[in-house]
């Protein structure tokens, strides 16, 4: 018994330095598990930003780079360089390193974000450069063709101004914006502006709820009939207060 008594202390020893370790290693997980914690919130918000970014890129569509991110990137390396040396949580936290790159990323972050829209929202001007309908309404006469094209105009601009009010959520919602621009530039190709001033004026007043006599030109008259609308307008008399 007593020459297995060395034996014994050795190996009890041995178990002691390992459960010490142990306990440093717990000890030391959990400092690194609170630091992730830290890191993940703006983090997971780069991510998101760039991958909206790379979104837009895989699209064709240019995006700045905003300077912040290639600073948030160089304090990233040199922290991972040097926690790649001596793996604890003390490595990491020394100096202001840390807390510079959650400032430094959470900068990048917003200004990506920023970036992102606003080049978004650019794009529009790039994808379709057709004027609003507001202004096209202003400038053709509502013949019947003109008319129908107007109708289709609107609700396509509409349904294409609505698309950059958010972000795109896939490659998908960017290829709807190009068909709808494409139909834009098409359906415009229809309008047609050359028509004379009389009649201009006598088809915007009746758009505008009816149009006086006096506007019925023999202009007017002769375009009617030869772009056989004549049959298309009624004389109708107004009660005094101005209704019909």
């Amino acid at each position: 018994m007593s020459n297995s008594l060395p034996a014994r202390v050795r190996a009890l020893r041995e178990r002691l330095v390992a459960l010490d370790r142990l306990g440093a290693n717990v000890e030391e997980t959990g400092l690194l598990e609170d630091l992730r914690l830290d890191l993940s919130p703006p983090a997971s918000e780069l991510n998101r930003a760039l991958a909206q970014r790379a979104l837009l890129m895989g699209s064709g569509i240019e995006t700045p780079e905003p300077p912040t991110l290639e600073t948030a990137r160089k304090r990233a390396a040199a922290l991972l360089e040097r926690f790649t040396t001596e793996r604890k949580a003390a490595t990491l936290k020394k100096g202001t390193g840390w807390a510079n790159l959650l400032k430094e990323t959470k900068a990048a972050s917003a200004d990506v974000s920023v970036s992102v829209m606003r080049t978004w929202k650019g794009y529009r001007q790039t994808v379709f450069t057709g004027e609003a309908p507001a202004l096209v309404k202003g400038r053709i006469a509502f013949t019947p063709a003109n008319s129908a094209a107007y109708t289709t105009y609107e609700q396509l601009h509409q349904t294409f101004r609505s698309e950059f009010e958010k972000l795109p959520a896939d490659k998908a919602a960017i290829e709807r914006v190009k068909a709808l621009a494409a139909r834009l530039t098409e359906t415009a190709k229809e309008f047609d502006f050359d028509v004379p001033a009389d009649v201009k004026r006598y088809l915007e007043a009746i758009q505008s709820g009816g149009a006086k006599l006096d506007l019925l030109t023999d202009a007017v008259l002769k375009w009617l009939r030869e772009n056989d609308a004549f049959d298309n307008y009624r004389i109708v008399p107004r009660s005094p207060d101005g209704s019909r």
